[in-house]
């Protein structure tokens, strides 16, 4: 497995839109312009700071000065999101009224003072990314049906990975796990309901749109399928009742359920692609803090580790081991 080489660059973006979707989470579209071709699985780093904001002014004070020395920069006054955050897209695909630009779309989930700023952009506001970072998903080959499994933030590329399956004619189903009904980041298409059983319906919008069924399950049993989101996929992979080489799973969200949702998978025999999510400062395979642990047979140990970043963040689940 090798660190990917795609194109990726550092791009100022403008804000199209910020609409909030359901508590706690935004849906942030940006155009940027000349930015590479991306494929679903892939990530960027958003800067959550005022991109045009000048730079802290040094205080000078000297060493054996005892009194207070008065720090007043303004990383030190208030607090400041230093760092990019790392985002799964949910979309990419040409902007219709910008030549030359492309329509990234960002589904995020206030959780900190990096999400809170970007909640509270507007329409024209300047923010800057790097990406597109790390590798895709691979698609199903002919004939095989694909089963998209997310778990709340993790349900964004899911959406983008919808958008490619329809483009290359691929059937499937998106079983979206939730805590709760109000955290669901996803649209309800009229007239249709999540069916509790977990019988795949044309019920969300990002996916029927481009001819994927959904399920839904909530922890809490307020809406679709109660319980954890495994239980609603062994209702679909039992719906399904395809050969193993038939059917291919998709996974990204909490990390205990990807985990689940492999060992589901590889019980049953099917291949199963992991998009992997790790807190990161670089995202481009510097700062070395986001590893995971995967099968090696050519180490001593019979295993090594690898960057989410660069060598993920999607993985066979074949070769990762879950600590």
């Amino acid at each position: 497995m090798s660190a990917t080489t795609h194109p990726r660059g550092l791009f100022d973006a403008q804000v199209i839109s910020n609409r909030q979707i359901c508590r706690e989470h935004f849906r942030l579209v940006l155009s940027v312009k000349d930015f590479p071709a991306a494929a679903p699985g892939q990530f960027v780093q958003l800067g959550c700071r005022d991109p045009h904001a000048p730079p802290d002014e040094p205080d000078e004070h000297e060493w054996i000065d005892a009194d207070d020395p008065g720090l007043r920069t303004r990383s030190l006054v208030a607090p400041t999101p230093l760092l990019r955050r790392p985002f799964s897209l949910a979309g990419a695909e040409p902007d219709p009224q910008r030549p030359g630009c492309t329509l990234l779309e960002i589904i995020h989930r206030v959780v900190g003072l990096g999400t809170a700023r970007l909640a509270g952009l507007r329409e024209g506001d300047a923010i800057d990314l790097l990406g597109p970072l790390g590798n895709g998903f691979p698609l199903p080959r002919a004939g095989q049906r694909a089963v998209l499994v997310g778990g709340g933030v993790g349900i964004p590329p899911m959406i983008y990975l919808a958008r490619a399956l329809g483009a290359a004619d691929v059937g499937g189903v998106a079983v979206c796990g939730v805590t709760t009904a109000d955290l669901l980041p996803l649209t309800w298409a009229d007239g249709v309901a999540a069916d509790p059983q977990g019988l795949p319906t044309r019920c969300i919008r990002e996916f029927a749109d481009f001819g994927i069924d959904a399920v839904v399950a909530s922890d809490d049993g307020s809406v679709g399928v109660p319980g954890r989101v495994t239980v609603a996929l062994q209702r679909v992979l039992d719906h399904l009742a395809l050969p193993a080489g038939d059917v291919v799973v998709y996974t990204c969200g909490p990390e205990r359920m990807m985990r689940a949702v492999t060992e589901m998978s590889q019980a049953r025999g099917l291949t199963t692609w992991v998009c992997m999510e790790r807190s990161m400062a670089c995202g481009m395979g510097t700062c070395q803090s986001c590893v995971c642990r995967v099968n090696d047979k050519s180490s001593d140990d019979g295993w090594r580790y690898r960057l989410v970043c660069t060598d993920g963040p999607v993985f066979d689940g074949r070769v990762l081991i879950w600590d």
